[in-house]
């Protein structure tokens, strides 16, 4: 009983010291200045929607969804984080509502595998005579602005792929 005891006090003090050490140690970008916890300091979480494109994608890659933003270079909140195909924005989905027509920025946060891309359209890609390929994006990439030809703003889908 006298053993347990003391297993039972170590580990207790093996705990509370754990709960002084920050939680996160990871390196902010130089962009970004996130706060630093010190010890005895409460941590918190930084979520995506404080980082930019780059740093979203370093923090978070490999964790299976794309994320797509309404603002430029991955700022704010994404409006939308999908793990599967959206044939169309604006009738459910992962991404709907407001989401369609709406993409300003994305970062492809997918697992590395056999279909790790994602593919994005105007339109809907599953009626092919109403949808246009914008482009591929590349997991553990991203587009900061989508100002290139008509893609900013004309987002109404995406499907995971392979790019070519």
């Amino acid at each position: 009983m006298r053993k347990y005891k003391l297993v039972l006090a170590a580990a207790a003090a093996v705990a509370a010291a754990g709960a002084l050490v920050p939680a996160t140690t990871a390196a902010a970008d130089s962009a970004d200045t996130a706060p630093r916890a010190t010890a005895g300091t409460e941590v918190r979480d930084v979520s995506a929607r404080d980082l930019k494109c780059a740093a979203t994608v370093d923090r978070y890659g490999n964790t299976g969804t794309i994320n797509v933003y309404d603002r430029r270079n991955c700022a704010g909140s994404a409006m939308c984080k999908d793990y599967d195909n959206d044939s169309n924005y604006g009738s459910g989905g992962a991404c709907k509502g407001g989401d369609n027509n709406d993409t300003s920025s994305a970062a492809n946060l997918g697992w590395s595998g056999r279909i790790d891309d994602v593919i994005f359209y105007k339109g809907s890609y599953a009626n092919s005579g109403e949808s246009t390929r914008i482009g591929c994006l590349r997991r553990g990439d991203y587009w900061t602005d989508l100002d290139w030809g008509a893609a900013n703003n004309s987002v109404s889908s995406h499907r995971w792929s392979n790019c070519p």
